[in-house]
């Protein structure tokens, strides 16, 4: 029986291609994705071409309910669940005087909350396994623009350390921190090139680099608490 992998947000950009390469590893998919649901379905195919199983979960991380739910409905589809990918997020720029009380909300129900709590059923239902959340080189500043979603990340890396702590030894978690990968798809080449300035390789990655980060973690099974930068050494410049 293959071992499966459940990746949230995965309908498309990073958390597609984390689905598609796990796939080809030989993982059966649960697909988590909230409304791209046109994506989700070609990365559906995509993944299935691989030989392996492919379900969609449909649903919003903010809702208590269907957040309660998501993990004992994926391993109730795939009793084999071994592996937890918590790559959805939210992104917002404000500063911590223009947050909103509703952006902010969002921001942590989706982007910590979800994780926390996606963390705490894996643990109890599976037993065993890998848990890697997608969290953001920004984590590494404090750049007030994005206040309540760098917070939100920033959470999350402690949350990382926390579970791996907590879980160990059956469960290991950790995380990858991406730097500029896939910019929003609106931006214009001029934008990218000057992101690109700001780490020490002077480029954009690709979604490969996160792939197989992915597959390293999973692979190397003396890794736990660690939170591994993927950003072209953009950390390391302030």
């Amino acid at each position: 029986m293959n071992k499966a992998a459940l990746i949230t947000g995965a309908a498309k950009r990073i958390g597609a291609q984390i689905a598609i390469e796990l796939a080809r590893s030989g993982y059966d998919i649960a697909l988590h994705y909230n409304s791209s649901e046109q994506d989700a379905l070609q990365t559906q195919k995509t993944i299935l071409e691989n030989g392996v199983q492919c379900s969609l979960f449909k649903g919003d991380l903010g809702d208590k309910i269907y957040l309660s739910e998501l993990i004992k409905v994926a391993y109730s589809t795939f009793p084999n669940l071994s592996v937890l990918v918590n790559n959805a997020s939210i992104f917002k720029r404000a500063s911590i005087t223009d947050t909103k009380f509703e952006m902010f909300e969002e921001l942590i129900d989706v982007n910590l909350k979800a994780p926390y709590f996606l963390i705490k059923e894996f643990s109890s239902m599976c037993g065993s396994g890998n848990v890697v959340n997608i969290l953001d080189t920004k984590i590494t500043k404090s750049q007030n623009v994005y206040a309540a979603y760098i917070l939100s990340r920033k959470s999350l890396a402690y949350l990382t350390e926390m579970a791996a702590v907590e879980f160990a030894p059956g469960i290991r978690v950790n995380g990858i921190c991406p730097g500029l990968i896939l910019p929003a798809v609106n931006e214009s080449k001029e934008y990218v090139e000057r992101l690109s300035q700001k780490n020490l390789l002077k480029r954009k990655g690709s979604p490969e680099n996160i792939t197989s980060t992915v597959k390293f973690i999973l692979e190397n099974d003396f890794l736990t608490g660690e939170i591994i930068k993927v950003d072209g050494g953009e950390n390391l410049i302030w």
